[in-house]
């Protein structure tokens, strides 16, 4: 397994460049450079050149996840949202990664997550939200097939009034899909602030599963905390995937100030 860590446009060269000494193996990129000014966005694609040819690092690419609804009834909005999300295929292919991350479900982080999450029962797939499902494992099959080259990672996700947060909701949505590119991203907090254990999504969907982000957290909220900061067991986890022969990449989704610190999560 590799392991990867986040790069945002406002680091630079030398960020990647004492990332990559300290043991990472490459980045995940923000895919929604369309919300960011020009001038940033050129500078980021410049760094991200050099971290591939100079660095030599895998990369893969998160897509929008706000404001983005794959499912909309409203087909102007489903419109917009696929062409973003088509945006931030192209941008993958244009800097040379081989993943993109997807949040398939309503991307309307309006209400906060919390303990109670756990407590509260997917929707049910009827009336509306069953049309809506529809039309997103739609959008999701004529993504796949833009993009066969890329691998479209689906996440698992955390808030209450989304779906797709349980393995099995996961492994359905796969399923229906149908698509050899099509995939998951298992995201250990959110399944932790779900209230699933993460090592169920790894045995139910491990021959699906492409990409993993790895964080902390106290079981409550998404808190995107550096390792060891929560109650997460992420040492199992990792030895879980390293017996089961993972060959994917574990992004560490936190936020680190200090590149060389890698080294310290690594080991």
């Amino acid at each position: 397994m590799r392991y990867h860590g986040l790069f945002r446009p406002e680091h630079d060269f030398a960020y990647a460049e004492r990332a990559v000494k300290a043991g990472l193996a490459g980045f995940e990129l923000y895919g929604w450079v369309s919300q960011f000014p020009r001038e940033l966005v050129e500078r980021y694609k410049e760094n991200i050149r050099r971290i591939r040819e100079e660095l030599q690092a895998g990369l893969s690419v998160h897509a929008p996840i706000i404001d983005i609804n794959l499912g909309s009834i409203n087909p102007k909005i489903r419109a917009l949202s696929m062409q973003e999300v088509k945006e931030s295929l192209e941008f993958a292919r244009e800097v040379g990664a081989t993943a993109v991350v997807v949040h398939a479900a309503p991307g309307l982080l309006a209400m906060p997550e919390g303990k109670w999450s756990r407590e509260t029962q997917t929707p049910q797939m009827r009336g509306g939200l069953a049309e809506q499902e529809e039309l997103t494992i739609r959008a999701l099959k004529d993504l796949a097939d833009f993009a066969p080259d890329l691998l479209i990672c689906l996440e698992n996700l955390v808030f209450p009034h989304e779906i797709y947060r349980s393995p099995q909701e996961l492994q359905e949505l796969v399923r229906k899909v149908n698509r050899s590119n099509v995939g998951i991203t298992l995201d250990v907090g959110h399944a932790v602030i779900a209230g699933h254990n993460p090592l169920d999504y790894v045995h139910l969907l491990f021959d699906e599963l492409f990409h993993v982000h790895l964080h902390d957290n106290h079981g409550e909220t998404d808190e995107h905390l550096p390792l060891g900061q929560g109650v997460i067991d992420y040492v199992g986890l990792i030895q879980t995937l390293k017996q089961l022969g993972y060959q994917g990449a574990i992004t560490l989704e936190f936020d680190v100030e200090d590149p060389d610190r890698f080294a310290d999560y690594l080991y």
